[in-house]
């Protein structure tokens, strides 16, 4: 979760631009983002590398337990294969795609 200080996170863009220096030192101290404003409404988000990667870190882990959630939903529905149908699925693409291949080499 990341904690946002709105009276310390919060800056209107042109103070970003005049103190570009000094607002990268305090995302990267803090580790919170800073939310960038334009003509009073949030626009943007700056932040330090480490928290985006922080981020990003999480996220993937997220996308990676949807992946688990999807596989176990598919299994509880029996949409499961046996590794002999896997190997007859697999044999069958490899033949198709080296087929095609062979025709594009020979042309």
């Amino acid at each position: 979760m990341i904690n946002l200080k709105p009276s310390e996170d919060i800056v209107p863009m042109s103070e970003f631009r005049n103190n570009l220096s000094e607002c990268a030192t305090r995302a990267r101290k803090s580790g919170r983002p800073l939310l960038l404003t334009q003509n009073g409404r949030a626009s943007y988000v700056f932040m330090d590398l480490a928290a985006f990667e922080e981020i990003r870190e999480k996220l993937e882990k997220m996308e990676a337990y949807e992946d688990l959630l999807a596989a176990e939903g598919e299994a509880d529905r029996g949409e499961v294969y046996t590794i002999d149908e896997v190997e007859r699925m697999m044999a069958k693409h490899i033949s198709k795609h080296t087929t095609k291949r062979q025709d594009k080499v020979a042309v």
